[in-house]
């Protein structure tokens, strides 16, 4: 193998490679990106067995070849070197020669053969959605995504595609974060699970559109020159519809940014583990406050629009705080009934068709 290429291009692909490649793994490989340069082109490669990514560069291919080779040591390589073009060759087997600028590199790889077979699905009829609306909307559900490992049913977010509309779905089990949005085009389908990793990866990336496949196990979304490929987590999602109560007589509007602060400000005197404040709602007025014995107390009020009975539950700072990072709306608004009830967090006139944050409540 013998090519030359554009090291800020090659840089560029080289950086979300690291998200995928496994650091401390038994199956050296893994922590390997796989070169090969064919068709003008430098392609590029990673797995974890369950996620994978691939990439290219344009590149002037002198001879044509294939290896595999360490991933965070060639990108520190790669970033550190300050030459515009980039000289990669094998001279004998198992060693890759680059050079940058004065600089020369030799560093050790594996053969090409020893990197996994990535799954296939490119006949598979893709589904196109503006990326930018996709990545909003992952972003509007992926703090509700359980990071417990033996939840593995809840390791994702549910994807479904409807009529005139694209839902995604997170839950774990103490909360849930659901956003629609309207994506002309679509065909109605069942929903799937995806993984929390390529949900992570694919937020890095930049595009006009994504391209979205599934085949039987595996999904792949194809954004620009990336495709990401993913293993479809197996289980079964809680139906969510049954979640979101709808008897909530208790509704309250204020500013997203004042009720923000005022949550942050009050969660100061929690604990660590034990992160619970309360929520106490009176005529024109949201109170919270935080008790801890080894801290202290806090207490602050917040003028809201309402007038009705009042209610006092306890909740999880974080989980409003995380709910209310990510809305775009000036205002939002809380529906509650009583202390031992969930409570329901909506944007007010928000651009998603719908988005909808359900918070369990604590007992104090």
């Amino acid at each position: 193998m013998e090519i030359r290429l554009n090291r800020v291009e090659f840089l560029n692909e080289l950086v979300p490679m690291q998200g995928i490649v496994e650091r401390r793994t038994t199956i050296p490989v893994l922590s390997h990106i796989l070169l090969r340069a064919a068709d003008e082109h430098l392609h590029i490669a990673a797995t974890d067995l369950e996620v994978s990514l691939t990439s290219w560069c344009e590149a002037d291919v002198q001879e044509e070849g294939a290896i595999a080779i360490q991933a965070k040591k060639l990108l520190e390589i790669i970033r550190a070197s300050t030459g515009e073009e980039v000289t990669l060759r094998i001279e004998q087997e198992g060693l890759l020669t680059i050079m940058v600028g004065k600089s020369l590199f030799k560093i050790r790889g594996l053969p090409a053969e020893e990197f996994p077979t990535l799954p296939n699905i490119e006949d598979e009829k893709p589904v196109r959605v503006p990326f930018k609306t996709f990545r909003n909307m992952v972003t509007k559900v992926f703090f509700a995504i359980s990071s417990e490992e033996s939840r593995f049913q809840l390791s994702g977010a549910l994807m479904e595609l409807k009529g005139d509309s694209l839902v995604l779905v997170a839950t774990d089990g103490h909360r849930l974060a659901l956003v629609e949005s309207e994506v002309e085009g679509l065909e109605a389908a069942d929903g799937v699970l995806v993984p929390r990793k390529a949900l992570q990866e694919i937020q890095r990336f930049e595009g006009e559109d994504l391209n979205f496949r599934r085949s039987e196990h595996h999904l792949s979304f194809t954004i620009s020159r990336r495709q990401l490929i993913c293993r479809i987590l197996e289980g079964t999602f809680p139906d969510y519809e049954r979640v979101i109560s709808k008897d909530n007589d208790k509704a309250v509007a204020c500013d997203r940014q004042d009720l923000s602060a005022v949550i942050h400000r009050v969660s100061l005197l929690t604990g660590d583990r034990a992160r619970a404040i309360r929520l106490e709602l009176q005529a024109e007025q949201l109170v919270f406050s935080a008790a801890n014995p080894d801290l202290g107390e806090a207490r602050e009020e917040l003028s809201c629009d309402y007038q009705g009975d009042g209610l006092s539950l306890g909740v999880n700072p974080d989980y409003l705080s995380h709910f209310l990072n990510v809305t775009d709306t000036e205002r939002v608004r809380l529906e509650l009934k009583d202390e031992n009830s969930q409570c329901v967090a909506y944007p007010v006139e928000g651009l998603d068709k719908r988005y909808v944050c359900v918070i369990m409540p604590i007992r104090l």
